[in-house]
C-alpha cells in the first residue's frame, strides 16, 4: 500500500468510527427488543425513513450524552418491525418510549424538542442534569 493509500484508509476508518459512535442500534425483532429493554434507562424512538420530524428527533437524541446519563437509545423502523409495533408501538411517527428496567414509564407521539427531551430524561430517569454532547 502506498503512503497516500494508507492515509486515505486511515481517514475512512476514522470517519466510520466517528459516525458509528453517534448511530443508534436498530431493533428489528421482538426478542431483540425485549432483551434490550430489560435493564437500565432506555429510550426507544419509533420512526420511518420518509418521516422528516423523525430525522429531527434523531438529531436531538444524538445530542444527549448517553454515557454520562446512563441511557441507551434504540430505534425501531415501523416499516420493518411490525411485531414490535404491534406490541409496543404505534403506526404514528415519530414516537418515543421511556423505559426503565423493562417497565414502560411513558410514551409520546410527535416530535420532542431538546428542552422537552432533557426535562423528560430528568423526570423519568431521575438524573440531576442532562449533558448535551453537541449544540449543532
Amino acid at each position: 500500500m502506498f503512503r497516500g493509500q494508507k492515509i486515505i484508509a486511515l481517514c475512512i476508518a476514522m470517519m466510520i468510527t466517528a459516525s458509528s459512535s453517534f448511530a443508534f442500534e436498530h431493533l428489528k425483532t421482538l426478542k431483540e427488543f425485549e432483551k434490550r429493554i430489560k435493564k437500565g434507562n432506555v429510550i426507544i424512538e419509533f420512526y420511518a425513513p420518509w418521516c422528516e420530524p423523525c430525522k429531527e428527533m434523531k438529531a436531538n437524541l444524538k445530542k444527549i450524552d448517553k454515557k454520562r446519563d446512563k441511557i441507551r437509545i434504540y430505534q425501531v423502523n415501523i416499516e420493518k418491525s411490525q411485531d414490535i409495533v404491534d406490541k409496543y408501538g404505534t403506526p404514528q411517527v415519530p414516537a418515543i418510549l421511556y423505559i426503565k428496567d423493562g417497565k414502560i414509564l411513558q410514551g409520546y407521539i410527535g416530535l420532542k424538542r431538546m428542552k422537552e427531551l432533557k426535562s423528560d430524561i430528568k423526570r423519568y430517569f431521575k438524573t440531576k442534569a442532562v449533558k448535551i454532547v453537541s449544540k449543532s
